[in-house]
């Protein structure tokens, strides 16, 4: 029963300190990301030992142990048809490395052009005066 109160206590110090970055920001009019500003202020508020590590380490703990499954929606989807994945799995690398493999000639291909044309644009500039 403790370890769940202190993982509820530690969620909403942790969206607490996120909604006081949030508020902050939009009272400031600053363009900066609210997450990453209540990292900081989290880390700062720890650091200075105005909230206890105990406080927020069921939760943050929690939160490390999912990471993945927070950042890459896709993975749910993996282990949900699991079964389907790994029938296709060759279809599915294939596929994976072959447009990645596209995706860098047709980028190689656009940098190269648009570099040309960069300098084509300075010559012409250059002839111009």
């Amino acid at each position: 029963m403790k370890k769940i109160i202190n993982f509820i206590v530690g969620l909403v110090i942790v969206f607490a300190v996120l909604y006081c970055c949030n508020f902050l920001l939009k009272l400031l009019k600053i363009s900066f990301p609210a997450p990453i500003l209540g990292i900081i202020f989290l880390f700062i508020l720890l650091k200075k030992e105005i909230i206890k590590e105990e406080l927020v380490k069921d939760f943050c703990e929690f939160i490390l142990k999912y990471m993945i499954l927070f950042f890459i929606p896709s993975f749910v989807g993996i282990i949900r048809y699991l079964d389907i994945v790994s029938k296709n799995i060759w279809a599915i690398l294939l596929t994976v490395f072959l447009s990645t493999a596209i995706v860098i000639v047709f980028v190689s291909f656009f940098m190269e052009n648009a570099i040309k044309f960069q300098r084509l644009a300075k010559i012409r500039r250059r002839n111009a005066k």
